[in-house]
């Protein structure tokens, strides 16, 4: 009689190779230096990602002056984004093409102060001087995959209002209940609200300031906004009612001012006092964080659509990226910079959160990785894996000094290093002779003030 038996070899195949079988024992016991092993590769990851970080992308040129104000589309498509500059042409851009795709000339008599997008993303709203231009936005389907967005033919604009004052900055409301409204950012100290409807602004705000360099609408409360002045305060106002609600006065100026959209309760200013303050608007008293890194006056602050960091453009010729809460959101992750960019006027994020646009006074407008290490294009899921480990190691083990020096290093133009370490010499010997005055004072009279407690003066309401 002949039995046939079911039996398995050491050796079998798999997925159409032939390796041997491999025996693991997990316990603990068996492996002494498991965390040895687990902190080289942290190491190792940590160097990994300073290796490949690449983050400059493109430079697009076309702009015959200097850049000074950027939009791009809160929703719909994510690959477009519309430029101004200081000869008043404004430019429609396809990202993914790198070319731009629309002129529209001498738009305006001066620089394009201000540019925004409407909720649906199919008009552009521009300013400069004393005029608001509304342009419109016409979508393509290409022969690709991806939908083309190109600006109409025809020369002029297909609106135009004129304000009383000259204008610093224009935003479009975010919300559906108030699709045609926008409001704007006057020289004279003037806030105006606008419908698209009607000629002449709805309300006039002022209390005041000298000029206002920003106007923010709030991405989620219909009725609220926000503005920063030169005379060092940061306003909020209710388009329903004819008077400001409440301001608070800072140590120094305030040029930028960002919404974050998954938070909407809190703002972040870029100051001149080179620092980036995030504030509650329930709680002005204080700033939640104190973000410094810069050597000079912050232009522009943009979050990204997720809300977990915002990045601060500067005049020191860098880009900075904050963590918007955490541990470490007092000091950027990271910094971009190039030997050809020159002082920066306007920061976005892309719709997508992957990239970030920057324009400069070198006449480009300059597209980086919101990741510098990040690889663009498909990659295999093994290798998504392998990203995801590395980067949760290097997370697990921050705090170690040889990953925490790695993580944080970064080569910076020697200009900035010179401020910086100026910089920090000038807060050293303040502490000195501060500690030096409370050593040789009553006990308690001398008491040190907060980095975030010494950044407002007072609340108006």
């Amino acid at each position: 009689m002949k039995v046939k038996v079911i039996a398995r070899s050491a050796k079998r195949e798999i997925n159409g190779a032939d390796p041997k079988l491999a025996r693991r024992n997990l316990d603990p016991k068996h492996h002494p230096f498991a965390q040895a092993r687990e902190y080289q590769r942290a190491v190792v990851a940590a160097k990994l990602e300073r290796m490949m970080a690449k983050p400059f992308v493109c430079a697009l040129e076309g702009h015959s002056d200097a850049l000074t104000a950027l939009a791009v589309p809160r929703r719909g498509v994510l690959v477009q984004c519309v430029s101004g500059g200081a000869d008043g042409e404004v430019r429609a851009w396809d990202l993914a093409a790198r070319q731009c795709v629309w002129s529209s000339g001498a738009a305006h008599v001066g620089a394009v102060k201000g540019l925004t997008l409407t909720r649906d993303g199919t008009d552009v709203l521009s300013c400069g001087e004393r005029q608001i231009k509304r342009w419109r936005l016409e979508v393509a389907q290409s022969t690709g995959q991806r939908t083309q967005i190109t600006l109409n033919d025809a020369k002029p604009p297909l609106e135009t209002w004129t304000s009383s004052t000259t204008l610093n900055d224009v935003d479009a409301s975010w919300h559906r209940k108030t699709a045609g409204a926008f409001c704007t950012a006057g020289a004279d100290g003037l806030v105006e609200l606008w419908d698209a409807a009607r000629s002449q602004p709805l309300r006039t705000w002022t209390w005041g300031s000298d000029s206002v360099f920003k106007a923010r609408w709030n991405p989620a409360e219909p009725s609220l906004l926000a503005s920063t002045s030169r005379d060092r305060a940061a306003t909020l106002f209710d388009s329903r009612a004819p008077t400001p609600l409440r301001k608070v006065i800072l140590r120094s100026p305030c040029r930028a001012l960002a919404w974050n959209p998954r938070e909407p309760t809190c703002f972040v200013v870029g100051g001149e006092d080179h620092a980036c303050y995030t504030f509650d608007c329930r709680k002005l008293q204080r700033p939640r964080m104190v973000h410094e890194g810069h050597v000079s006056a912050v232009v522009d602050v943009a979050f990204a659509p997720t809300g977990k960091e915002f990045a601060a453009a500067s005049t020191d010729k860098t880009v900075r990226l904050f963590p918007a809460r955490g541990a470490d959101a007092g000091r950027s992750r990271d910094v971009y910079h190039t030997s050809r960019m020159q002082a920066l006027s306007s920061v976005r994020y892309t719709a997508d959160a992957t990239f970030v646009l920057t324009a400069s006074e070198d006449f480009n407008l300059r597209v980086w990785k919101a990741r510098a290490s990040q690889r663009l294009g498909p990659i295999s899921r093994r290798e998504a894996l392998a990203v995801d480990y590395r980067a949760k190691l290097v997370e697990r083990h921050a705090h170690m000094p040889q990953v925490k020096r790695l993580v944080r290093r970064r080569n910076l133009p020697k200009m900035v290093k010179k401020m910086r370490d100026r910089r920090d010499e000038d807060r050293q010997r303040r502490r000195e002779k501060l500690q030096r005055t409370m050593d040789h004072s009553r006990p308690g009279s001398v008491v040190p003030t907060a980095a975030r407690g010494a950044v407002v003066v007072r609340e108006v309401s």
